[in-house]
């Protein structure tokens, strides 16, 4: 027993640690340290010697250390007094293997599994610290990413990453006993998410020094049947097999642009979102060309790093908006069971990315004039004299509709007023509207111009979704909800009252995502264009590079009101030109 209590002094001592004074006498004796106290009591001071120049994660990660030490009697949780225990040899062997889940190895501080024996107290201490940092730092990138604020990089990502307390992670991993299996269970179950890594891990074990065949940025249009030099590169690049010789034993031309290769650039464009015709043009030259982004691991890290901040439950029922791939998806069970093209908001007014729960289907919807419109686009052009009337819009101020060519729009604040346009044909909003209530004033709707559908690059609208079968959407939403059939809701629509509000019983989960990389059912890698540069930000925030992050307004901040010019006179046709931007851009 005094050999003990002598060790312990020994561990105080190399610590630099000041004890009161310790009686060797047995009668009265004193409490003292042992190792592993001791152990404990040395982390809880490097913790709070290191404490400089910490992130809010890093530093809330050190004060539940500090508290949990405490709490479970100054016992370390990794070390014991031979060296690292088999406990904290599995959560080094978990965290050495980040790479394989999208994350940095090289990022954790880790000790060696294997200390010098006999192990001195610095040692352990050592040890144990650097093992209880890094399995926070690691819980905390695994079920959050490793940017713990998407809004820093842009309003449009209102994203709450699920994190879990550094406290609840502390006690989980002292109570388990396969830490290295709780923290590997910390990552993303979503199916998108595993099928992103499994083929990351794919394509690094298949890395070559390959040099990729370049396609002639300009030359003909390359069309099935016809014979170019061009095929030959085309061939190639695609890694198109020539046709067998024929029976007669004519060789096959390979300049030729024969059916096999037709095929071959088909599954091309569609997997890069391209309109799958089989002609090689100017756009398809230029993607096989290096003109779409490389696919490489940063693309499938940063769509990883997004998928961390999804919802861990999406829901039994939700439907599944991807922003870059212009679609929405109704899911049941894991399954897709509707799919639809949709218009998303302009570069300039995006449509933001976030996950409400649907309420309310509104049939024959009135359309309210949002602010920022009112003040940026339809003030301006009333204040040079136009008319609401004949685009059916109305006016109303206290509740009481109002003749907008009575209001003198140089002086009067269009803050102050309602402006809407009731149901109708020629209704911005179309028949009707999918109401989530959210902070941003956005929504799903229909739309009377349909031929916006037809085009692949689809940011017209003002950050809204458009749909392009809106009936059929909700025809599922409300067969799923209340059991209605389809002619019950085609019934509703044809006669129902205007502004016929359907709330739901029970809540649909709506998630607004932007994933540009995925991988489909055949497992195969898709990729589309970063149309709102969000998977840049993300690249740029995961290197550290904060500062070269395109930066915007924040959306949320109030609408700028500046005071029109003095109007000319009333009539003039100055809404045309807005209108005809407004209505086939909300």
């Amino acid at each position: 027993m005094r050999n003990t209590r002598i060790a312990a002094l020994v561990v105080c001592a190399s610590l630099g640690w000041i004890a009161p004074a310790i009686a060797l006498e047995p009668d009265p004796p004193q409490k003292l340290l042992t190792m592993s106290e001791g152990i404990a009591i040395g982390v809880r001071d490097r913790l709070a010697s290191s404490a400089k120049g910490l992130t809010d994660g890093d530093r809330s990660d050190r004060d539940a250390l500090a508290q949990f030490y405490v709490a479970r009697a100054n016992q370390p949780l990794w070390v014991d007094e031979t060296g690292v225990t088999t406990k904290g040899k599995a959560v080094i062997e978990e965290i050495r293997r980040a790479d394989d889940w999208g994350l940095e190895a090289a990022e954790f501080d880790l000790p060696s599994s294997e200390l010098l024996s006999p192990a001195t107290a610095n040692a352990l201490v050592d040890a144990e610290t650097k093992l209880s940092i890094a399995a926070l730092k690691y819980a905390r990138f695994a079920r959050g990413g490793r940017i713990p604020d998407p809004r820093r990089m842009s309003s449009y990502l209102d994203r709450d990453p699920p994190l879990l307390s550094p406290v609840k992670v502390l006690e989980e991993l002292s109570a388990t006993t396969d830490p290295g299996g709780y923290l590997a269970g910390l990552h993303p179950k979503h199916d998108g998410f595993q099928r992103l890594r499994k083929k990351l891990i794919e394509m690094r074990a298949a890395q070559t020094a390959e040099t990729p065949v370049i396609m002639p940025a300009v030359g003909p249009l390359l069309a099935p049947g016809k014979a170019h030099p061009d095929v030959v590169v085309l061939r190639q690049r695609l890694k198109a097999d020539l046709p067998p010789t024929a029976a007669d034993g004519t060789a096959p031309n390979p300049e030729l642009y024969d059916a096999a290769l037709e095929e071959a650039v088909k599954a091309y464009q569609r997997e890069n979102g391209m309109t799958p015709d089989g002609l090689v043009g100017r756009n398809t030259r230029a993607a096989l060309n290096g003109g779409k982004r490389k696919v490489d691991e940063g693309l499938l890290i940063a769509n990883m790093e997004a998928w961390r901040w999804m919802p861990e439950d999406l829901g039994r029922t939700h439907v599944w908006v991807n922003l870059p791939e212009y679609m929405l998806r109704v899911v049941k069970d894991g399954q897709v069971i509707h799919e639809e093209r949709i218009i998303i908001g302009q570069t300039d007014k995006q449509t933001p990315i976030f996950s409400h729960e649907l309420e309310t289907v509104v049939l024959h919807p009135f359309w309210g004039v949002p602010e920022s419109i009112k003040v940026k686009e339809l003030l301006p052009s009333l204040a040079r004299g136009s008319s609401l009337e004949r685009r059916g819009l109305r006016l109303q101020y206290n509740g009481r509709d109002v003749d907008p060519l009575s209001v003198d729009w140089s002086r009067a604040d269009i803050r102050n007023y309602h402006v809407y346009q009731p149901p109708g044909g020629g209704n911005v909003l179309g028949v009707v509207k999918f109401l989530f209530p959210n902070k941003h004033q956005v929504y799903m709707h229909d739309t009377p111009t349909k031929n916006l559908f037809n085009e692949s690059t689809r940011t017209f609208s003002h950050g809204c979704m458009r749909v392009r079968n809106p009936m059929r959407l909700a025809e599922i939403v409300l067969r799923e909800d209340k059991g209605w059939n389809e002619d019950k809701v085609q019934s509703m629509l044809a006669s129902g009252p205007e502004n016929n509000n359907i709330p739901l019983e029970t809540k649909i989960p709506v998630h607004v995502t932007y994933f540009t990389a995925w991988v489909n059912d055949a497992g195969e890698l898709q990729s589309r264009p970063d149309v709102y540069q969000h998977e840049k930000r993300i690249r740029l925030a995961l290197a550290g590079q904060w500062d070269r992050i395109p930066r915007h307004r924040d959306h949320l901040l109030p609408v700028e009101y500046v005071r029109p010019e003095v109007p000319v006179a009333q009539g003039s046709n100055a809404l045309g030109d807005f209108f005809q931007n407004l209505f086939g851009g909300f």
